[in-house]
């Protein structure tokens, strides 16, 4: 079995209540934690739980581009 290497995004949200949300757009998965290094383990394991599902073979990654936008706010 050919073994491949991706690189996917971890975007991590800090909660207000405590813990951490992180979300993978190329995947388009969520997972959440304790800590930044919780939250990321576990979307390690979701979305190697996710390729397993569907096969390597039948793995697509979403194209995800990222902008910054600037905003104008009135206070």
């Amino acid at each position: 079995m050919e073994e491949r290497t991706i690189t996917v995004t971890a975007e991590l949200i800090e909660e207000e209540v405590g813990g951490f949300t992180v979300y993978c757009p190329e995947l388009d998965i969520y997972t959440q934690g304790e800590d930044r290094d919780d939250a990321l383990a576990n979307l390690r394991e979701a979305a190697q739980l996710h390729i397993e599902e569907v096969g390597a073979g039948n793995l697509k990654l979403r194209r995800v581009e990222r902008r910054g936008l600037t905003l104008h706010v009135h206070a």
